[in-house]
């Protein structure tokens, strides 16, 4: 026994030293610097509890945020668009708001061409219903001063995702949304379009606009080096390829024709990106019921009564927000690392800070509060909105 002891214990500092370089291998984040609420914001941004649905580009020289504010994160009459710009990440400057008295979300800022774009949702002011209103569209004239915002696309479109590629803007987003919670909900259509000038969008394959048919809802992409596109998407409710999220490909010669695979786990709010030649998305992780939206309640008696379940036990736990690696070949993924966030947590956006570095923003619940199920936490708040940055080895 004694003999043996050495021996043991030089096995077991080895595999030490071994998870400690793995681990040191990986990707890490950095603590969480809030942003809102912080005393750097200007005296005309309202804090409202609520704060969610974040997004920030660069534009001459200066980093642009917008986020949603409200009572609460669900549908309300009294949410409000901020948009605030800084050099420093800290002193914001004010730039803008915007409110109907009706809830807004999904805004998406585009700097193009030295011109700065704003693109948001209409929804309605149920609490207890997602009722798509249209999208909005404004550029900013001058500091703090914005066209008057005019409706563009379809009549319940929701935009997504909006990114540049080689000098011309992409635009993911979809209809059918307000069938969601519907009884046996009709598909959504998922649209890839482009622009010429910031408000007239058009499909980038006039034979093929719609791009997907079933249950994806918020789709974001990234091209690759060779000009390829791979997507990602959320569900909620089950189509052909079942209930959980779709990672989608297309070849370069024809981004509109998509290949797509289905899997159990759920990708809330998904952003994707690359580095040093890998895909990753930052989405929404369940860590209860071994990652997994669809149980495999293969007893209940029809598909409305699965969305039912699946739905409220989704909600009824916890939630994080976490680094998942995209496999493009084989349309697979798997969370790496989680980055802050609990409660009513995930909403991200990130851009390159560096070669190897990322800038996180995103929104949670606070992060010395309770670890309450996401259906509890977006209904009182409060949520903040952070910043952290990405390092990868």
């Amino acid at each position: 026994m004694r003999r043996g002891l050495p021996l043991g214990i030089a096995v077991l500092a080895a595999l030490a030293a071994t998870a400690g370089t793995a681990a040191a291998a990986g990707p890490r984040v950095s603590a969480p610097t809030v942003v809102v609420p912080s005393a750097g914001l200007p005296p005309q941004v309202h804090d409202n509890r609520s704060n969610n649905n974040v997004h920030v580009v660069r534009h001459r020289g200066r980093f642009y945020m917008v986020w949603r504010t409200a009572k609460w994160h669900i549908a309300s009459e009294d949410a409000v668009l901020y948009v605030v710009s800084s050099r420093d990440q800290r002193h914001w400057r004010f730039e803008g708001s915007f409110t109907y008295g009706r809830d807004l979300r999904e805004a998406r800022l585009l700097s193009w061409k030295g011109r700065l774009f704003l693109y948001f949702a209409l929804l309605g002011a149920n609490p207890a219903a997602f009722e798509p209103g249209g999208t909005m569209a404004t550029e900013e004239i001058a500091p703090g001063r914005w066209r008057t915002p005019k409706r563009i696309l379809y009549d319940d479109f929701v935009p997504w995702a909006v990114k540049v590629h080689r000098g011309v803007p992409y635009m993911l987003g979809y209809t059918g949304g307000g069938g969601t919670y519907s009884a046996n909900p009709p598909d959504k259509k998922v649209f890839w379009l482009e622009t010429s000038d910031g408000f007239r969008w058009r499909p980038v394959d006039p034979s093929r606009p719609v791009v997907y048919r079933g249950q994806c809802g918020e789709t974001d992409f990234i091209f690759r080096r060779d000009g390829s596109l791979l997507t990602a998407c959320q569900t909620e409710n089950d189509d052909k390829l079942g209930w959980g999220a779709k990672v989608c490909t297309a070849p370069a010669r024809n981004t509109a024709r998509w290949t797509c695979r289905g899997d159990k786990r759920r990708l809330d709010s998904p952003f994707v990106f690359e580095h040093d030649g890998r895909v990753y998305v930052v989405a929404r992780r369940q860590p209860n019921f071994g990652g997994n939206y669809d149980l495999g309640y293969d007893y209940l008696p029809s598909r409305d009564a699965k969305f039912a379940t699946y739905d409220a036990l989704y909600a009824g736990t916890s939630k994080r927000c976490a680094l998942w690696r995209i496999d493009p070949r084989t349309r697979t993924f798997g969370p790496l690392i989680d980055v802050p966030g609990r409660g009513d947590t995930c909403y991200p956006v990130v851009l390159p800070q560096g070669r190897r570095s990322y800038l996180l923003y995103n929104y949670s619940s606070p992060f010395n509060g309770p670890d309450e199920p996401w259906g509890t936490a977006l209904l009182h708040g409060p949520t903040l909105i952070y910043r952290a940055t990405i390092t990868f080895p």
